[in-house]
């Protein structure tokens, strides 16, 4: 399956680059385009966001910003990554100036420059959509649990390091140059974000699919049911693939039957081609592609003709004119027929004309091919 560009993530890394590049000899544009507690407004919170201090400033923020932007522009899509990266943005601009107010006093007069804030955000989105996903060290082995890190363990060590720089620059009459409140203002909005969105519901469906996938990569069809079951929702058509492949696996066609049929007409009904064919091709080794209705198969076989699957489609209808009770049969025969004289299969196509118009002689589809076999 396709996986669409990042576009919304991209945008933002060309934006930042082409200002930082246009900003970075002009020191008095930079302190102007910034945020200053004392001088609060809501125009220079949003354009604090894309100037940097310079080159160093922001690749530090571009290398995280392409780390997470793009996982989290998966998840959420263009426009709703772009309203978290803004609304994190705002939020780690509030903090910031909070606490200039309150706690740190000597941020008051000082510009706030950088997309770190925003970032942080995506990082607070990313902590709860893919807690259970873990990072491999290089060097590690990857048979040995403590030589992968599970990612939560790294974003809890982060906003541990923010929380102290913060604590500790407190009582200092000068600021640092690391916007740490900032930090945490972002993470919050984008953690909380996440939260109203769901996110942690839809990254554990997620982390349940990808281990019922790898047990049945595995042989392992019982802990891949187990799996499944813990599902909140089993109504997708990825879940009733896998569910219907577990049964298969476990030599039980009736039970898996049913649910590649629903695989297959509910991947169709949502546009989502790749698993209706997975589930279709399941079905065929099964031999109940047949058990499809005549309007499913029909759709099956135009979607292959236009992903220009024909060795597919030619598999699914050699599946399907085995039955000769099959009232369709006569079109399946038909179609078979051509697809194999497309494939440059003429004798084979042949063939399957003669049986057509024997098997079938009074069909309509027989008086076809008696027509296309005098061509």
């Amino acid at each position: 399956m396709r996986v669409p560009l990042p576009l919304a993530t991209l945008s933002m890394l060309g934006v930042n680059t082409v200002l930082t590049l246009w900003l970075t000899a002009r020191a008095e544009s930079v302190e102007a385009w910034g945020f200053t507690p004392a001088h609060p407004s809501l125009l220079s919170a949003l354009t604090s966001l894309f100037v940097h201090a310079g080159w160093l400033h922001w690749l530090k923020n571009a290398l995280f910003l392409g780390l997470f932007g793009v996982y989290v522009e998966r998840a959420l899509g263009a426009w709703r990554w772009l309203a978290l990266y803004l609304a994190s943005g705002l939020g780690a601009i509030g903090v910031h100036w909070a606490m200039s107010l309150t706690i740190q006093p000597s941020l008051y007069r000082e510009g706030l420059v950088g997309a770190s804030g925003a970032i942080s955000g995506l990082v607070g989105y990313f902590a709860l959509r893919f807690y259970r996903r873990r990072v491999r060290l290089v060097w590690a082995s990857p048979n040995r649990w403590g030589l992968s890190v599970p990612m939560w363990v790294g974003v809890l060590a982060w906003v541990l390091l923010q929380g102290a720089g913060a604590i500790l620059e407190a009582g200092q009459p000068t600021p640092s140059a690391i916007g740490y409140w900032a930090h945490l203002g972002g993470f919050a909005t984008g953690l909380t974000l996440a939260l109203l969105w769901g996110a942690g519901a839809q990254g554990e469906q997620e982390y349940l699919l990808e281990c019922a996938a790898r047990a049945l990569q595995q042989g392992a069809a019982g802990d891949a049911l187990r799996y499944l079951q813990q599902l909140p929702t089993t109504d997708s058509p990825r879940v009733r693939y896998l569910q219907g492949a577990a049964w298969a696996m476990l030599g039980d066609p009736d039970e898996a039957s049913p649910l590649l049929r629903e695989a297959v007409q509910r991947a169709l009904a949502r546009g989502d081609d790749a698993h209706a064919a997975d589930a279709a091709d399941l079905l065929s080794e099964l031999d109940r592609l047949h058990t499809l209705d005549a309007p499913t198969l029909q759709t099956l076989l135009r979607t292959a003709e236009h992903r220009q699957e024909r060795a597919r489609a030619l598999r699914w209808l050699e599946t399907l004119t085995r039955h000769p009770d099959l009232p369709d049969r006569p079109e399946w025969l038909l179609l078979h027929a051509r697809l194999l004289h497309q494939q440059g299969q003429p004798d084979a196509a042949n063939a399957i004309l003669q049986r057509l118009i024997a098997d079938h002689p009074d069909s309509l589809q027989a008086a076809l091919a008696k027509l296309e076999g005098r061509r």
